[in-house]
């Protein structure tokens, strides 16, 4: 593990406003866990309004610190040997073909955001399939931002999706992909708010996200799929519930959307913003369900 020594904060639900204290701890053998994905330490705990976030986590300098220095060696999947680019360009695939019903019935898109792209290849490949539109990224990794704009020829906003660049792309784009990075967010509502101001009139935005309702337990290298499955780089674990919820508050409304492959994913455009999400017994008393029947 990577010389990295975080600080660490308590946080209150975004969905309902409860503190740590009115969550209950997932547990394994009957003990909260607190071992995650490459053996970092993490507490994730279920909301009685049914969300499963991380409470406490790393504070913002931290997780700063650690996509900075660190995330790359562990995440970037371009740089795997059974991965690679043309993986990159196979979940992008996947992207387009969900969404491109859609855009069939209206004009293509001209300028597409991609926030978390990593090297751009995913960028590219929506490129080739729509060859006049301009391409943006958002990317924290120095090395992904060499590639982006070297090789992908994309231009490079910002390494920060909360930091200055939206002062000048309020109503740009089209198109804004968050494909497993709004899990990322440290606060998912005023995060999503920022990019719903980036979006043109009429303009979509594709998100999917781990499906905690549906959670990865089959794995080539892992015996023990909770190990894989909570990591101290997601802080929310959202099931399609709870992610509306939180497009939501955002002011966006999902227009398509599936469940498929472990992950929830939707198309959504703006829509009116709604208030605080109430507690829903019956979406906690599920989640409490499943993951009583899968955790040791």
């Amino acid at each position: 593990m990577h010389d990295f020594t975080p600080a660490w904060q308590a946080v209150t639900c975004h969905l309902c406003g409860r503190d740590a204290g009115q969550a209950e701890p997932v547990r394994l053998h009957g003990e909260p866990l607190t071992r995650g994905q490459f053996g970092y330490e993490v507490h994730p705990v279920l909301c009685p309004c049914g969300l499963v976030y991380l409470n406490p986590r790393w504070t913002g300098a931290g997780y700063g610190e650690f996509y900075t220095n660190h995330y790359d060696a562990l995440y970037r999947l371009e740089t795997k040997p059974d991965y690679g680019t043309e993986g990159v360009r196979r979940h992008m695939r996947q992207v387009w073909e969900r969404i491109s019903p859609v855009f069939a019935a209206r004009p293509a898109p001209v300028a597409v955001l991609d926030a978390g792209c990593g090297s751009g290849y995913g960028l590219q490949y929506l490129q080739e399939q729509l060859p006049a539109i301009k391409i943006f990224g958002i990317e924290a990794s120095p090395d992904c931002c060499r590639i982006l704009q070297d090789e992908v020829k994309a231009t490079l906003l910002d390494s920060d999706i909360d930091g200055p660049w939206l002062a000048d792309h309020q109503g740009r784009f089209d198109l804004i992909i968050l494909r497993h990075v709004a899990e990322h967010f440290l606060t998912p509502v005023e995060t999503l708010q920022r990019l719903r101001r980036a979006l043109a009139a009429g303009g979509l935005m594709y998100i999917a996200v781990p499906d905690m309702m549906h959670p990865r337990t089959v794995l080539r290298d892992y015996d023990k799929w909770w190990e894989y499955w909570f990591r101290a780089v997601h802080p929310y674990y959202y099931c399609r519930q709870t992610l509306f919820a939180t497009l939501a508050r955002a002011g966006l409304a999902p227009l398509v959307w599936g469940e498929e492959n472990e992950e929830v994913w939707c198309l959504a455009g703006a829509g009116p913003q709604a208030a605080e999400h109430c507690q829903d017994r019956e979406l906690r008393a599920s989640q409490a369900e499943l993951l009583n029947r899968l955790l040791p």
